[in-house]
């Protein structure tokens, strides 16, 4: 007899944590998709796409089951196992890759809330980071409470808005696949889009602890890989149908709420997405807050109080709020492009060779 629960716990789990963080991250505005993704044209795009489905289930199996053999659930843990003394240099990045999220999430928020209500787009980001810095004050359970639940609502708002979009113009849809256009790029923005988001992997493999046999988390990378990339799939398809117009729209989910949605849907996008994108900043403020209490817990014997998570937010909320005057679509570009080859040199290329060298080590010990 099937154990359900325990199934859902194995394969579905970690592929619902997983998408959560890359559905606020990466597919709230669409920019991220029209970036590395829809520039290279439909099937350029659909090969980009492909690219990454195997670059995270390559990247979800190695950590699962490095987590698993080594007994490693946490972050800490789960690096210094895998890079001993260098897992400082992934702390650093770590600390850079947040500042950026916050600095894009904090622009969309302005963007989106400047254009649905006519705030100034400085008064929306500021908005936006406050709310991030309150979250943080109240702590884990606020986020723990709010953040999935985010991710399924602004998933099942992408789902809807295309639906709209394919009702509406699925024709063009169709005329575009047809050309057959792959730009020249394509594999290089796709591994950029892979190893920035596939960082976040460490931050997750508290949702794996079920995971008890190889197979296991094979089966459990895959699905989780194909639960991160599926927006990702539907929205370029859907900006498809305004190609290549939208790839110079800063927020293109959002111009295609404005075009293909009744007024209403325009006020329900805004509203998610400003969750998505608060829910967002809180998660990875929260991540940061949670290190800095192992450490100080290992130091001194406790953690740091409330005021302290508030403060270590307004810090990092501060220098996102002068980043974003970049500009959106010059932060995703140049900032998470520049992120993505960090990352490989200290934790895709590390965890691809000598996370599996020690994988396969530890797998003939046992036997």
């Amino acid at each position: 007899m099937f154990n359900w629960r325990r199934l859902a716990a194995i394969y579905l789990v970690p592929a619902g944590v997983f998408q959560s963080v890359v559905v606020g991250g990466a597919y709230g505005t669409g920019r991220e998709v029209v970036e590395f993704v829809s520039a290279f044209g439909p099937w350029g795009g659909l090969a980009g796409i492909a690219l990454v489905t195997l670059g995270f289930t390559a990247v979800l199996a190695a950590s699962f089951e490095f987590a698993r053999l080594f007994r490693v659930y946490n972050y800490r843990d789960f690096l210094h196992t895998l890079l001993g003394p260098c897992w400082v240099a992934y702390e650093i990045c770590f600390i850079v890759l947040l500042i950026i999220v916050l600095a894009v999430t904090g622009a969309a928020a302005g963007r989106v809330l400047g254009d649905a209500v006519g705030m100034p787009a400085q008064v929306g980001t500021l908005l936006m980071l406050s709310v991030v810095v309150l979250c943080n004050f109240f702590g884990r359970r606020l986020v723990a409470v709010t953040l999935t639940a985010g991710a399924v609502a602004i998933s099942l708002g992408l789902v809807s808005l295309c639906a709209l979009v394919w009702q509406a113009s699925g024709d063009n849809i169709w005329v575009a696949l047809s050309s057959g256009e792959m730009k020249s790029g394509w594999f290089t923005h796709a591994a950029q889009f892979t190893m920035y988001n596939s960082a976040l992997v460490p931050v997750l493999l508290y949702s794996t602890t079920a995971i008890e046999r190889r197979g296991q988390a094979l089966g459990a990378a895959f699905i989780a890989a194909c639960a991160g990339v599926l927006p990702a799939l539907l929205l370029h398809l859907s900006f498809m149908a305004n190609y290549p117009q939208i790839i110079t729209e800063p927020v293109p989910a959002y111009w295609l709420v404005v075009h293909y949605g009744a007024p209403v849907c325009l006020w329900i996008y805004v509203g998610l997405l400003f969750m998505t994108i608060v829910q967002t900043g809180v998660g990875v403020l929260q991540g940061l807050n949670e290190r800095l209490d192992a450490w100080r817990t290992q130091t001194s014997g406790r953690a740091f109080p409330a005021w302290c998570h508030a403060l270590f937010a307004a810090i990092m909320t501060g220098l996102s709020l002068w980043l974003s005057r970049v500009g959106i679509v010059d932060l995703i570009a140049q900032g998470y492009g520049s992120l993505a080859w960090c990352f490989l040199v200290v934790f895709t290329l590390p965890l691809l060779s000598l996370g599996i060298w020690k994988i396969f080590r530890a797998s003939a010990r046992a036997t």
